[in-house]
């Protein structure tokens, strides 16, 4: 009874992401000031040249995958993939901290939601994923690009301890970067729902050996838990969901970002298997599963979390059954 994972995309790029995610966990777990912790290990990733990066798609996989599996708790596919996607040769404007509003950021308020009047941003939006303390926002709205500064915010993290924020604008002056905005949007959001997978396939095949590992050393009456036939029963079924996880995300990688349906498959099954295997990983950890001082148990909420970037499920099943509907 053992595995180890293969990632979809490896090298140097996936070796130094797990590392810097691996040494960042662990500093977390301990740390009395986790923003703090966070702006360090940002910094760094910034000094990598990560966000300035102008590779293949395969380089961003490589980054994304390392990240899942070290756990490392910042917005790789947002910062490093979808900004730079959407900037285009506005490369310039990466020296801020941006965070992203696409049109389907979740309000508390219909009657918050955004609108752009004479230049000027009003509105709210909530549970928005972020840099370490955002300067500035990215707004896809009415077919336009907008760049503005933060306003009213309110910074928290996430239970996988990933930075967001509630954003409130009033009357915000904003730069109108491009207009014509909507197609390249969605694919921005494609790449980074194809991110996300891979980074959660990652994490998900990090989880299962670790689970593993557990199972075979933890001894209880006598005996290691992985003697159980039931708990082996429950790893096999996670495997299974793994494995059809990552077929669908490396079929998805193999036809980039502009084959949207692969991408979407991928993340609707994401939210499926991906939840499967997190939960199954808890329940095999027994009473350690409902602690912080398991590495696993912080992959399997950043494994959860993931389902909600980018389109959830449900997001991505209406998608598809649109595209269906209309080739009818």
């Amino acid at each position: 009874m053992s595995f180890t994972p293969t990632p979809i995309v490896g090298g140097d790029a996936f070796e130094q992401a797990c590392a810097i995610g691996l040494e960042a966990d662990r500093e977390l777990a301990l740390s009395a000031d986790p923003a703090a912790t966070l702006r360090k290990y940002w910094d760094e990733i910034v000094a990598q040249g990560w966000l300035e990066a102008e590779g293949e798609l395969a380089d961003l996989a490589a980054l994304a995958g390392g990240a899942g599996r070290g756990g490392l708790p910042l917005p790789v596919a947002l910062s490093c993939g979808v900004i730079p996607f959407l900037l285009g040769r506005r490369r310039d404007l990466l020296e801020h901290r941006i965070a992203l509003i696409l049109p389907e950021a979740a309000v508390d308020d219909p009657a918050d939601a955004l609108r752009l009047e004479g230049g000027r941003l009003t509105g709210a939006v909530v549970g928005i994923e972020t840099p370490p303390d955002p300067t500035h926002v990215l707004v896809v709205l009415d077919d336009a690009l907008l760049f503005a500064p933060v306003d009213g915010v309110t910074r928290y993290q996430r239970i996988d301890a990933k930075p967001a924020a509630d954003f409130r604008f009033n009357g915000t002056p904003v730069e109108v970067l491009e207009s014509g905005i909507t197609a390249r949007a969605e694919q921005a959001r494609d790449l980074g729902a194809l991110l996300t997978c891979i980074e959660a396939v990652s994490a998900a095949g990090a989880v299962i050996e670790q689970t593993i590992a557990y199972l075979l050393n933890r001894v209880q009456f006598g005996v290691p838990l992985a003697t159980h036939q039931a708990l082996r029963h429950r790893v096999a079924e996670m495997y299974v969901e793994y494995e059809n996880l990552r077929g669908l995300a490396a079929q998805a990688l193999r036809h980039g970002s502009e084959e949207w349906r692969d991408i979407a498959f991928a993340k609707l099954r994401l939210g499926e298997a991906g939840r499967f295997i997190a939960q199954a990983a808890i329940q095999c950890h027994g009473g350690m599963g409902m602690t912080e001082d398991v590495a696993a148990i912080r992959l399997a909420r950043r494994i959860m979390m993931a389902e909600f970037e980018y389109g959830d499920r449900s997001f991505q099943m209406r998608r598809l059954l649109d595209a269906h509907r209309a080739a009818a």
